[in-house]
């Protein structure tokens, strides 16, 4: 996700309008210290949740695969519209923790209430959505992996162009992105995964497999992020024109995202999944980068939300690769050590072959959610990084 309005990215993107950080000064530390802290807070809220609703062997009420991971992909995208297209327009005023409790809450009635609304609603009218026997879950999930980018890059890599450009009060630009990315996403749903979800009697032309395009698309996601968070929206900023800047990044990164997918595959079929897991998948295989992807996206939101983008102290080519580096390398083992070692030992999550296993999607997007909702809305109440905290003091 786009880094907090909060965050010290070094971006120049539309969130960076939100109004500055006004949180309270927690326990000073380091930045070491500091995003080794949230690092530990955001997987421990985690995992308290993951026992209550997700954990298939020990949870409270489980409720996984779904409907945990239909609400949870639609509480990340009420995020993105009430964080980042509206700039948390409405809740500038509130004192924290206050301001982070009253977002999260309507972000959970919304994340909530929304997919609600469409398999017990619509869902009686399009079986493909229909709550009987979950199989409109699923589809109603994957609203999000279109979604996701079709609202996020709208307010990050094209910096809310054009109605920024026309001094639109947040409120006002914020319906304006919704409506956009409505329509984005709506076209983007349509053409790509409807047609292989769809419970018509009559089958629709499929333009890709569904799990071809899960792990296309979750690649143009990784490629959204990573030229906006830790590349400075390079090289579309290469361009003059901010509108050509805004159309360069809505297109480039589906570029970008198929060689990022075509490398990925690879990778995992070489090196990264066991040959019998391979096997195993069968044409499942073509999801997978998105399972690795999503192990990369975390660490790029937590680079430049936790860690301050580190380095800033190089040239602008250093620094980026550097971060990148540090992103992918720390994806990449995230990804052994969790199919390898964490999804059965701590989540319980079932293998696909002896010492492999588990489904990345859905626990690293819960890690993903828990840590946005700390950055974006409680703007890391309680904690503060050192140098922060004597500035505020200062």
């Amino acid at each position: 996700m786009p880094s907090s309005p909060s965050a010290t990215s070094t971006v120049d993107a539309a969130p960076a309008s939100a109004p500055p950080s006004t949180a309270p000064q927690g326990i000073a530390l380091a930045p070491l210290a500091f995003s080794a802290a949230v690092f530990l807070v955001v997987h421990v809220v985690s995992l308290i949740v993951w026992r209550l609703f997700a954990d298939p062997a020990r949870a409270v009420w489980n409720h996984n695969p779904q409907p945990f991971g239909m609400y949870l992909f639609w509480g990340i995208l009420v995020l993105v519209f009430i964080g980042f297209n509206f700039g948390m327009a409405g809740f500038g005023a509130i004192r924290q923790p206050w301001r982070g409790l009253l977002a999260t809450g309507l972000t959970l009635v919304l994340g909530f209430a929304i997919p609600a609304a469409l398999v017990h609603g619509y869902g009686r009218l399009d079986p493909t959505f229909s709550a009987a026997g979950g199989a409109g879950f699923g589809a109603a999930g994957l609203i999000v992996l279109i979604g996701f980018y079709g609202f996020g890059v709208l307010a990050t890599g094209m910096g809310g162009w054009p109605w920024t450009d026309q001094g639109l009060a947040p409120a006002h630009s914020g319906l304006a992105q919704l409506a956009c990315g409505g329509c984005l996403t709506a076209l983007g749903y349509l053409l790509l995964v409807y047609p292989g979800v769809s419970g018509a009697p009559q089958p629709h032309a499929v333009l890709l497999p569904l799990p071809v395009t899960i792990g296309w698309f979750y690649s143009v996601i990784v490629a959204w992020l990573s030229t906006f968070l830790i590349f400075d929206n390079w090289p579309w900023n290469l361009l003059r024109r901010r509108s050509h800047v805004a159309l360069a990044a809505l297109a480039g990164n589906v570029v970008l995202g198929t060689a990022i997918y075509r490398a990925h595959l690879a990778l995992l079929e070489g090196l990264l999944i066991p040959a019998d897991a391979v096997a195993r998948l069968g044409d499942n295989l073509a999801l997978w980068p998105a399972q690795l992807g999503v192990w990369i996206v975390f660490w790029l939101i937590f680079w430049s939300n936790v860690a301050g983008n580190w380095p800033q102290r190089f040239g602008a080519a250093t620094n980026r690769l550097l971060r990148a580096a540090c992103c992918w390398g720390l994806g990449l083992l995230s990804f052994v050590v969790y199919t390898r070692w964490f999804a059965q030992a701590v989540l319980h999550e079932a293998d696909i072959v002896p010492g492999f296993g588990g489904d990345p999607l859905t626990w690293v997007d819960l890690l993903n959610f828990v840590m946005l909702i700390y950055a974006v809305y409680f703007q890391f109440y309680g904690l503060a990084r050192r140098s922060e905290a004597a500035t505020r003091a200062a």
